[in-house]
């Protein structure tokens, strides 16, 4: 039976494995053009590990998660066991990592076709010079990308003039069915055990592109406004940097970082709205997320995501990027102007709909069928 092989570096919370984890528990048993899906990480970690449903065979090349050694031995491994399977298809759903992808399935399995799933602006990620020259040769030799937004996929055009026709737009999906699911579990944590005071969450990696202090600067200004908590879900080398800011802002005392949760659904439904501080965002699958658990949402304009997304004060808020004023002013009136929350909140589950995996899966399945069609 034909194959598509997926592959990721692992499976620690991110936007681009939550997608693909979505994706294979949601994968029919049928596929209409035969293709069974294999999950290759380069380590079998993360807290999504147990997620991958059983019937899905999940291969690790057992190789460290970074380093020089690491970096060359993953397109090897990956080459030697291409070779031995012969997919029909690999699909990278890691932009930064996709050259590996290129480089073993050009030394291992020739037919193969490649796909690319561009998550992040090009223009972003591949800012520097040498590293676009690198793109741009490897593009020569990937055969179909995936763009997560439409400006994503405007970029790759103008960027590398890849011809349109070997460009869709394919956003990541929500499994709606497992987040309501979830959603409803109960959350152990004294942010959450005063009823009349408002909890703002924010998730995502504790890097410098997600502008958790723009955040933290924003909840200072709020703090003279209104009594509120602040959670912040997700790992990162700026989590140290971020409590002493807090501190150093005076909001420590209202602020909680609880780490990475594979389960993050209880505390955002529990919150009061969820906040997006991004300086880019490839998509943005959390506002998705907020808004199949009834959770108004506001985000900063970060390209691409929240503006593909997001209509303003239709189904969230949009705030200029690196803005902390207005972040605070966007926050406050999700709070207190009960008008506009409830618009938000209605067409917030109006426009996650368009996103379920479901829909989204179809969506991939006719990619796949295209691009296999003269390559059984």
């Amino acid at each position: 039976m034909p194959e598509v092989t997926i592959f990721l570096p692992d499976l620690k919370i991110g936007g681009a494995e939550r997608a693909v984890v979505n994706l294979l528990r949601n994968w029919p048993t049928v596929e209409p053009n035969g293709l069974i899906p294999k999950l290759v990480l380069r380590r079998s970690t993360g807290e999504l590990r147990d997620q991958i449903p059983n019937w899905i065979e999940v291969v690790s090349l057992n190789l460290p998660s970074s380093g020089l050694y690491s970096a060359i031995a993953t397109p090897w491994k990956l080459a030697l066991m291409m070779r031995h399977r012969r997919p029909s298809v690999i699909i990278a759903f890691h932009t930064a990592t996709f050259a590996w992808i290129v480089l073993a399935s050009r030394l291992g399995s020739p037919k193969t076709k490649i796909l690319v799933s561009v998550n992040s602006p090009p223009s972003r990620v591949f800012g520097a010079k040498h590293r676009r020259l690198l793109f741009a040769s490897m593009c020569t030799l990937t055969d179909f990308f995936l763009a997560a937004t439409q400006g994503i996929a405007e970029e790759i055009h103008s960027l590398f003039g890849i011809p349109a026709k070997r460009i869709a737009v394919l956003p990541p999906s929500v499994d709606s069915n497992a987040i309501i699911a979830n959603r409803s579990m109960p959350v152990n944590h004294p942010a959450f055990t005063e009823s009349h005071v408002p909890v703002i969450i924010a998730s995502g990696r504790l890097t410098r592109t997600k502008r958790y202090d723009i955040l933290l600067q924003a909840a200072s200004v709020l703090s003279a406004r209104i009594k509120f908590n602040l959670v912040i879900l997700g790992e990162g080398p700026l989590r140290s940097e971020l409590e002493q800011l807090a501190s150093k802002l005076g909001i420590a005392d209202r602020t909680f970082f609880l780490g990475s949760v594979s389960n993050p659904w209880p505390y955002i439904s529990k919150a009061s709205l969820l906040v997006l501080s991004s300086d880019y965002e490839g998509f943005g699958l959390v506002l998705i997320e907020a808004m199949v658990c009834g959770v108004p949402v506001v985000s900063t304009r970060a390209p691409y995501g929240p503006e593909s997304i997001i209509s303003n004060e239709v189904n969230g808020l949009l705030v200029p990027i690196r803005d902390p004023e207005a972040l605070a002013d966007g926050m406050l009136r999700l709070l207190v102007d009960q008008e506009l929350r409830q618009r938000c909140i209605e067409g917030g589950l109006e426009r996650a709909s368009e996103f379920r995996v479901q829909r989204i899966m179809r969506s991939l399945s006719l990619v796949l069928e295209e691009i296999t069609r003269d390559n059984p």
